[in-house]
């Protein structure tokens, strides 16, 4: 049996620099980041504009949008086991369509509480297509590791 080469070292001095391709955010990336910022709407266009490189005017209306559909998601606040509270923001996201490729994929079924607590069971079945739409959720109190 032949063995495969040994790889050569390359030299970093010998490559070529390497190319950051730099682009603009989308509209939604600068609203969202303009929403995390500041809770005034004016600022929020003022701030995705200046992230666009657009006019505060051609943003305007878009934040306005963007405003009314964070204020309909759903905000619950959920106690923890030391009974401190923590908020937890709800988020429909559009289902994924699902093709199946005939390869079966582990399933997660909770058991009822009469077993210990936490105790996960998987299982081997097929993959199903996915109807319900899903849901995001975000705790807004942890803070980053």
């Amino acid at each position: 049996m032949k063995r495969a080469p040994a790889k050569k070292t390359v030299d970093p001095k010998t490559l070529p620099p390497i190319r950051i391709k730099k682009c603009p955010p989308t509209i939604e990336e600068a609203i969202l980041a303009a929403q995390g910022l500041t809770d005034d709407l004016d600022h929020q266009a003022y701030i995705a504009a200046g992230f666009m490189d657009v006019s505060v005017d051609e943003v305007r209306p878009l934040v306005a949008k963007a405003a009314a559909e964070a204020a309909s998601r759903e905000t619950r606040v959920v106690a923890s086991r030391n009974g401190a509270e923590r908020a937890v923001v709800v988020e429909r996201a559009r289902p994924r369509t699902i093709i199946p490729t005939g390869t079966a994929r582990p399933a997660i079924k909770l058991e009822p509480r009469s077993r210990p607590t936490g105790a996960v069971v998987v299982e081997r079945t097929r993959p199903r297509i996915q109807l319900t739409p899903r849901v995001r959720t975000f705790d807004l109190t942890r803070q980053p590791a």
